[in-house]
This record gives C-alpha cells, structure tokens and sequence, in this order.
C-alpha cells in the first residue's frame, strides 16, 4: 500500500473509526466472529453516517486516484463535497433508502482498510461502471489482497446491512451461491483483466494467459477452472471471506450493559452459522470472517445517505 495514502486514511478515517466504533475481541470458531458496536451517546447516529459519508471517496476511488485527485484538486479538505464528487462520478443512481446497499459496501470497506491495514483493491467497483446508468459489478461487495511475503490473499467480500433475518438469510445465500467454482473462476478472469493495482501484475498476466489458452485450445469450462486453481495454489494463494451483518438492534439504553449485549449478539450469530456447511467450493485455503455490527437505527443511516446523495444532484 502507498504510504502516503496509509498515512492520509488513517489520519481522515481510522482515527475517526476509532473514536465512533467499538471493536470487541474477535471469537474463533469453525468461522470468525468480530463484534462491533458504535458509542452510546446522542450523537452516534451521525458520526456513523459522517463516518461512512466521509469514506466515500475512498471506496469510489484507487489509492493513487485519491492522491492525484487531492493533488489536482485538493478534493479531501473537505470529505462531505468529496463524497458528493464520488457519488457523481462513480456511484450508482440508487435513491430508494429501503434497498440502496451503499451503507453496507462502505462500512466494509472501512473495516478492510482500517483493520486490515495491508489491504489494498483488486478492482474498484465503482469504477467499472455503466454511463449515465452507473449500474455496478454485481457479485463480491469487496475486492482486495494483501500480500506477506511469498504468500498473497484474495478477500472477496459480502455486506448486508436491514433487518437482522434478513441480513442473515441473504449472507447464507451468498456463501452458497457466490463461492462455486464457476463463479470465482469467472471473478478471477475479470479480475486480471481489469485489475486497478499494479502489484499482482505478474500473477494476473498468468491468470490472462490461461485464459487466451483456454480460448485457443477450446479447454473445457472444468479444465479451465483446475488450471487456475492449480496455478493459484502453486503460489500459495488464500481466499478471506469478510462478511459483514450490519442490522437495527438497540442495545444501546444502558452503555454499562453494552459489551454483554455485543457478546449476546455474537453469539446468537455463531448459533446461527458455525455449524453451516457452505458450499463454497474454491479449492483454496479459505478462511470465512463475520462482522457483527448491531446499529441503533438503520433506516435513519441509509436516510442521510441519500440526502447526501440528492445534494450531488
């Protein structure tokens, strides 16, 4: 990762992070759990929604599009105009509060940079996009590896944020449905295709060629799958699976009583999942990570993102 862009994301956002959200101690089961809760205070509804609207850049944008457009344009002295920008420029059209999912997609994208600090995009989302339409990528919420030595990590995010069995409900259906081979095969190609980091370059020229191979040769769809897998297990490649459940439950009247509740919520999460066979069928070392994040009041959140949004109008 830049470090400039390190150094300017920690001072705009993960001091902000830390100051408006709790992060509990992580419980390790089959699947990992990690709680978190915003602050009991008056205020917290609207540090969250400053939170996430001030992340908006940094969701929509590269890091070294960041940096170019803050030298051009001095764009982060002010996040709230520079979230407007991102939202014109590269975020889709939803307007609808009920079902707009950008709150979920950024607060993921906040827990990935900030806790995960070596984290850097695969693809940014908004950036492949349709004109005028703006009509996303569907499929993975989250696209980013990090690197540690010879060994590298794809992470391929989901993120739902509503209600509670809704949120639980369609996490089970995305683990069982987005992690097949097919799709993460097809993920992969797009990937290499359209990587908007330089780091991996090496491996996604690889992955491009068993791609024009398997169009040369008429590899059969299995054949073109083991040879990717094959090629990503030689060089040790592992897929995180962050999955964030961001849902309204007010356990915020007594902040005394807080980390019980956050320890309650946790578990009736990991009742729900760990003893879940998904049918996730890589063929990589995978490790599957649940973010639990009880929010006083959803709906008020997903409100003030779209009056944000009107104002880009």
């Amino acid at each position: 990762m830049n470090k400039n862009y390190r150094k300017i994301y920690d001072e705009l956002i993960t001091s902000q992070l830390k100051a408006v959200i709790i992060d509990y101690s992580p419980q390790t089961h089959n699947y990992i759990y990690r709680g978190y809760t915003h602050k009991a205070e008056a205020t917290s509804m609207d540090d969250v929604v400053k939170l996430v609207i001030d992340d908006m850049i940094f969701y929509a944008f590269s890091e070294s599009e960041v940096l170019e457009l803050h030298e051009d344009l001095e764009i982060l002295e002010d996040l709230r105009e520079a979230a407007k920008y991102a939202y014109s420029q590269r975020l889709p059209k939803r307007l609808n509060a009920d079902t707009d999912g950008t709150l979920g997609e950024v607060l993921l994208d906040i827990f990935i940079q900030a806790y995960a600090p070596n984290a850097e995009k695969l693809v940014i989302r908004a950036k492949h996009t349709e004109i005028k339409s703006k009509k996303e990528i569907t499929g993975y919420d989250a696209l980013y590896f990090t690197k540690e030595n010879s060994d590298i990590c794809i992470w391929l995010g989901q993120a739902k944020a509503g209600k509670k069995d809704y949120c639980k409900k369609s996490i089970v259906d995305d683990l069982n449905d987005k992690f097949k081979k097919n799709y993460f095969a097809d993920t992969a190609f797009f990937i290499a295709d359209k990587c908007d980091t330089e780091e991996l370059k090496k491996m996604l020229r690889q992955i491009n060629k068993i791609c024009f191979e398997a169009q040369k040769f008429n590899y059969s769809s299995e054949k073109k799958i083991n040879e990717l897998v094959n090629y990503l297990n030689l060089n040790n490649v592992k897929i995180k699976i962050p999955c964030l459940i961001a849902y309204t439950k007010d356990i915020y009247a007594n902040e005394e009583k807080l980390k019980e509740h956050i320890i309650s919520e946790v578990e009736e999460i990991r009742k729900k999942f760990d003893d879940e066979l998904f049918s996730i069928e890589v063929e990589l070392p995978y490790e599957v990570v649940f973010y639990i994040f009880p929010i006083k009041d959803v709906n008020y959140l997903r409100k003030k993102i779209i009056e944000l949004k009107r104002e880009a109008i």
